[in-house]
């Protein structure tokens, strides 16, 4: 087929093969729309009013809801609120902490680049220890690493806003860090 010549400024014409004969008379089951749905039971608007209640479209989500919320904390009024209230702070800060530690190591580890052309790769020539190697231990299945990528979108405690007055849970614990005083060696 030859091809047309067209205005440069504009695209080239989409060429289809036609459809497919086995589509052009095909054949389909009995409507299976429920009664309640059908255009003679329900007219178009309640038909939407219906699946918009239904689906909850009209309702707020979550992170909606939490942004909504007044930033202005409370005075407590008694040495629990305040101490429950203190903790909260307290638990948010150290999330949000550990947040910002982790973009930035993901950060130097993005400037930094890859480094799987400068590692030199031994290949194996046993094959039991190949195998081994491919094979997954009870110990390593259960474990993940700590980072960005494996956290949702809220990580933070967001019941400083809470209505009830329970007791907060116990913040997560956090792994050492190991520092030594420059100019001094271990030995």
């Amino acid at each position: 087929m030859a091809r047309v010549q067209n205005n440069p400024e504009y695209a080239d014409p989409v060429i289809r093969e036609p459809s497919p004969i086995s589509s052009v008379g095909s054949i389909h089951g009995p409507d299976q729309t429920s009664l309640s749905d059908s255009e003679g039971q329900l007219d178009q608007w309640a038909f939407e009013r219906k699946w918009n209640d239904r689906l909850e479209l009209g309702r707020a989500t979550r992170e909606e809801e939490l942004a909504n919320i007044d930033p202005l904390i409370t005075r407590p009024t008694t040495a629990i609120e305040e101490r429950i209230l203190f903790e909260r702070i307290l638990r948010n800060l150290r999330a949000k902490i550990a947040e910002l530690e982790d973009d930035e190591l993901f950060e130097q580890a993005l400037l930094r680049g890859s480094q799987a052309g400068l590692e030199d790769y031994t290949i194996p020539t046993d094959i039991d220890a190949l195998m081994q190697g491919m094979m997954l231990t009870t110990n390593a299945s259960g474990t993940t690493t700590l980072g960005p990528w494996n956290h949702g979108p809220l990580r933070f405690d967001t019941s400083l806003h809470d209505t009830n007055n329970d007791p907060p849970s116990p913040p997560p614990p956090r792994a050492a860090k190991r520092t030594r005083a420059k100019g001094k060696s271990r030995r």
